[in-house]
């Protein structure tokens, strides 16, 4: 198949997705990128130090003790923390000046 018979069907193929876009009351295609929202959730990987990990299992066993749980998923305190953050701006400005400490 040549280049241009490549072209033409996949400007026929966007043609016809585009056609079959959902369309709003007035007859018109939402704005690009308003369509798709994430819902599933984002995996993250995070390297610590042996340390970091140490004291990362100690504080879940503590918080799982302190909300009686038997047992937290170390992501169950990141949640928590992340959210903490996001509600504490002199908090976010300490951990600031924590990263610029660290990284010096």
């Amino acid at each position: 198949m040549s280049a241009a018979g490549r072209s033409a069907s996949s400007a026929d193929r966007f043609k016809k997705a585009a056609g079959s876009r959902v369309k709003d009351e007035s007859g018109q295609a939402p704005e690009r990128g308003t369509t798709a929202r994430r819902t599933k959730p984002v995996r993250i990987t995070l390297d610590l130090t042996p340390e970091d990990y140490a004291q990362m299992r100690r504080l879940v066993a503590e918080l799982a003790d302190r909300a009686d749980a038997p047992t937290l998923p170390h992501s169950a305190m990141w949640r928590a923390l992340l959210r903490r953050v996001a509600d504490d701006p002199q908090l976010i400005g300490e951990i600031a000046e924590r990263i610029k400490a660290d990284r010096d």
